[in-house]
């Protein structure tokens, strides 16, 4: 016999032999076994999903068409700000890279 079914059966049995033990003190004694020792029930409970392993293929083109290969397009927008003066400074970065081949003037013969 394991630990925690050890322990079940004291609890029950104290829980027989006292019948002059308020509910209250039982009831915490079982609730303290059960979350304790054996697992609150959320944790036993079974989930299913619906699950297509394909879908992935599917969205790959949308991401790419939305953020770039990579999420290139996604780091550019993070990079321009949520503040509403993103077009200011997008204009201030191509002013800034015109000439440069992505920003790197040693690239260029």
């Amino acid at each position: 016999m394991n630990k925690s079914a050890l322990v079940i059966c004291i609890v029950i049995l104290v829980a027989s032999v006292e019948h002059r033990v308020d509910a209250t003190v039982v009831r915490l004694l079982t609730d303290f076994i059960q979350n304790n020792v054996a697992g609150i029930p959320l944790i036993h409970k079974t989930e299913e999903y619906d699950f297509d392993p394909e879908i992935s293929q599917k969205r790959r083109e949308l991401y790419y068409e939305l953020h770039g290969y990579r999420g290139e397009k996604v780091i550019e927008r993070l990079g321009l700000g949520i503040d509403g003066k993103h077009h200011e400074r997008l204009a201030f970065q191509r002013q800034r890279d015109e000439g440069h081949l992505q920003g790197l003037n040693y690239l260029q013969p």
